[in-house]
């Protein structure tokens, strides 16, 4: 047998698979502003916010920040995104597989009728003039396609940009569902203050009602402000319910949120405790900043590198492919000589395919992904002028609030001042007991008013660090 080196196909290969078409992938140029347009509130600051701390932790509470890490753990929607990133990572290797040659075991066994100058006869070096052959062959098929103009190269960068788009949907769901326990948690409390303030009020009503119940005996009203204020008792009871089930539905959520059946968080969240404090600080960074840290942003982009990248495959499809086939092992016409020295059998065959009447397909092809490309461009456009939109609305948004809260606080405490301005000419016989009935009752408002505006506050806060992206160093190490 001829000595055969497979070292020129190799160098061969190799040198053709470094002539790869197609565009190269640049993230496109987006023009931000240098800084917000919405007026900040001072104690927003243009620093760039910090990835090292969450922003619910700035928020001081305990009950919160252990609630959002228990979720980290357990919540379901998290667990899908961890699942779809693998799916997404094990198409990525197995495409990365059609870079080596592909080796497949065989045996065939089969009848042959061939022509006395049948080109087999050389390959089992038959000389028999029979033309019914059986033919037995075990051994390795092996198939390597050179990828010569970078079809496979696009395509494994595109399938590499897939993956970064499924840990950024990750970071997508983590930062909604940090929000949406701090959300329902501020519900839950809100529910909580305002029961506990409307047992108050009711106990004032009651009051209320007595006493005016004794001036109508003793004829000082009449019996239809008697009924007035029956009517406002109920009023005010008929408030019960639906606050009783507001913090039965935000328990309910929050335990879905964990992972956990609807009553696991019971013991733990039915005692009533303060809202969480605001920091002092707050870091919002500049619009660039968005860019980095909005997962959304990152995930359009990187869907527009994929869909750049399949533009390139389909160029390269337009080329021809280079291919080499080969067969190691033993081929003989008698079963039991096929295991001999002398049936041992490879060959090689190197292919090039040209595409020909399927060209218009294949251009057709490269005339979609172009299309889907310049779509993909739009969509990242549209993700970040959307999310300056919503950015620069939480900013705004934040500011009126503080001011209305101030308001509010202003007016609770000029009520509460009256109050109890109103008790001390009570105690010394200047004011009646109704009047100091009435003001409780007004006092009551105010301050139920400003614990719906403090809440507001609150879910304004974690409005504007969604809209900055919050919660993005979380992502990184929930990866």
């Amino acid at each position: 047998m001829k000595n055969f080196s497979l070292f020129p196909f190799f160098v061969l290969g190799w040198l053709l698979a470094g002539c790869c078409v197609g565009p190269t992938y640049l993230p496109p140029p987006i023009e931000m502003p240098c800084e917000w347009h919405a007026d900040q509130d001072e104690e927003l600051d243009s620093q760039a916010a910090s990835d090292t701390i969450n922003w619910w932790e700035s928020l001081q509470d305990p009950m919160l920040t252990s609630l959002i890490e228990q979720a980290s753990e357990r919540n379901v929607d998290l667990h899908l995104a961890i699942l779809r990133i693998l799916q997404a990572r094990l198409e990525r290797k197995a495409k990365k597989g059609d870079y080596l040659p592909h080796i497949d075991a065989s045996f065939t066994g089969g009848h042959l009728y061939q022509n006395k100058k049948a080109l087999l006869n050389k390959f089992l070096d038959i000389h028999s003039h029979n033309r019914n052959i059986n033919f037995f062959e075990v051994g390795f098929d092996v198939d390597w396609e050179i990828d010569l103009f970078g079809k496979t190269a696009h395509e494994v960068k595109a399938l590499n940009a897939r993956v970064e788009a499924s840990e950024e949907d990750f970071c997508g769901v983590w930062v909604t569902l940090s929000a949406e326990i701090a959300r329902n948690y501020i519900d839950l409390r809100l529910a909580q203050k305002r029961l506990h303030l409307l047992e108050a009020r009711i106990s004032s009503q009651e009051d209320t009602v007595a006493l005016t119940r004794e001036l109508a005996r003793i004829g000082f009203v009449n019996s239809i402000d008697l009924l007035q204020a029956e009517e406002q008792l109920n009023l005010l009871k008929s408030r019960m319910p639906p606050l009783e089930l507001a913090q039965i539905k935000s328990i309910h959520h929050l335990s879905i949120l964990l992972g956990k059946t609807p009553g696991s968080l019971f013991d733990d969240l039915c005692q009533m405790t303060p809202f969480p404090q605001l920091p002092l600080h707050q870091p919002i960074g500049i619009p660039s900043d968005l860019l980095r840290r909005r997962p959304d942003i990152r995930r359009a982009e990187r869907h527009l590198a994929a869909a750049t990248e399949y533009v390139g495959s389909a160029i390269a499809s337009l080329f021809p492919s280079f291919s080499l086939k080969g067969f190691v092992g033993n081929i003989n016409s008698h079963l039991p000589s096929l295991f001999t020295p002398e049936s041992f059998t490879f060959f090689i065959a190197p292919q090039l395919l040209a595409p020909v009447f399927n060209s218009r397909m294949l251009k057709q092809d490269v005339e979609y992904n172009r299309i889907k490309a310049q779509e993909a461009c739009f969509e990242y456009q549209k993700t970040v002028l959307n999310a300056l939109e919503e950015a620069e609305n939480s900013i705004a948004t934040f500011k009126y609030e503080k001011e209305r809260y101030c308001r509010l606080l202003k007016a609770f405490e000029a009520s509460e001042e009256a109050l109890v301005l109103t008790n001390d000419l009570y105690e010394k016989g200047f004011k009646g007991y109704l009047e100091v009935l009435i003001l409780t009752r007004s006092y009551l408002e105010a301050e139920d008013a400003l614990i719906q505006g403090q809440a507001d506050l609150l879910f304004n806060y974690i409005s504007l660090y969604k809209a900055l992206g919050g919660g993005f160093s979380a992502c990184e190490n929930s990866e």
